[in-house]
């Protein structure tokens, strides 16, 4: 089978399509033939090599991917070889087959197309846990997004908004702004010419937010830290404010990081405000949890609730051009590559 493998940390220009062998699933296992794959920063993270538990190269990277099931291991039941899926997974979607626990394997639900499912699950289960399992959101609540043009944006406008919240989004071009407010935000801020906290104190009358979802850190979470209100929550799952063209820029990074001082805990106390991290990679192992979760999203989107956003397509043998694309943080919903 072809796979494009990392052959060394760096930019995009380090991916490099070989043959590999097509493995062979273990006794929980679904191997599944790939159809499209879903871009993500972690990709993009596990690539420079700072992502949390990635190999040393060469490997396959890629956590996301919708096909068809192609054989499965003996314990395995619910699944026939043919069937459409879409799943989740470490590492390996980054190519032509994937091996992935059945726990992390749904079929894929009509009318959902390929690309679609690979553009559903990882967007969702980071916006479900981030939001209903660690913020709570409830109706009425007042949510800041950032990055909210994203696919992990988009989902979390679109979910917040079935909840009942109060949603401010912001996004850096007004074609972005206009795709966020078309999902349903509130009030969406253009942050590269207005100070989105300034907006938003002055549209809350200086009472802020209630939650946080972030994906950006750096500057962001400093302000957005500030006018989060008494008994918010704030939810970081991304620093991506650290990536820009090509390898990291160390210099770049601890400027980002510099703006995201330790929080001294017991001002926790006194400011009546809680911080979640997380990061969607490591918690993989909980598949009962995330099996949950998949089914509950599953069920959002059959009621129309989370509709994917793809914002553009590569071919296979354009995947470096892809995984630039992305790390520029050009692109609205989700970056699609597929598998021919």
């Amino acid at each position: 089978m072809k796979a494009a493998f990392v052959t060394k940390y760096g930019g995009p220009e380090v991916l490099e399509i070989r043959q590999a062998p097509e493995p062979i699933p273990g006794p929980h296992q679904v191997l599944v033939r790939v159809r499209a794959i879903g871009l993500n920063f972690a990709d993009i993270f596990g690539r420079l090599g700072v992502y949390p538990g990635t190999p040393k190269p060469p490997f396959v990277p890629g956590l996301e991917f919708s096909g068809d099931v192609a054989g499965m291991g003996s314990a395995v039941t619910g699944f026939e070889v043919g069937q459409r899926v879409m799943g989740y997974c470490r590492l390996g979607s980054h190519a032509e087959y994937v091996l992935v626990s059945s726990n992390l394997t749904t079929v894929l639900p009509e009318p959902m197309t390929y690309e679609e499912g690979a553009s559903f699950l990882a967007t969702s289960l980071t916006a479900y846990h981030g939001l209903i399992r660690l913020a709570n959101l409830r109706k009425g609540v007042r949510l800041l997004v950032h990055a909210a043009a994203g696919g992990v944006g988009l989902a979390t406008v679109q979910m917040a908004r079935a909840l009942g919240a109060e949603v401010f989004a912001t996004a850096g071009t007004e074609e972005k702004v206009n795709l966020v407010r078309s999902h349903g935000a509130d009030l969406v801020i253009n942050y590269n010419t207005m100070d989105f906290a300034e907006e938003i104190l002055r549209a809350t009358n200086n009472y802020g937010v209630d939650v946080v979802m972030d994906s950006v850190g750096g500057e962001v979470f400093k302000k957005s830290w500030a006018i989060l209100a008494q008994m918010g929550r704030y939810v970081l799952f991304g620093v991506s404010g650290v990536t820009s063209a090509g390898a990291l820029n160390r210099l770049r990074a601890a400027n980002v990081f510099s703006f995201m001082r330790p929080i001294f805990p017991p001002s926790l106390m006194s400011a009546n405000k809680g911080i979640f991290g997380f990061n969607l990679g490591t918690l993989a192992g909980r598949e009962l949890y995330f099996r949950a979760g998949v089914e509950e999203m599953v069920q959002f989107y059959s009621r129309g609730i989370r509709k994917p956003v793809i914002g553009k397509v590569f071919s296979f043998d354009k995947i470096v051009e892809a995984h630039t694309y992305l790390q520029m943080r050009q692109s609205v919903g989700k970056v699609v590559v597929t598998v021919p």
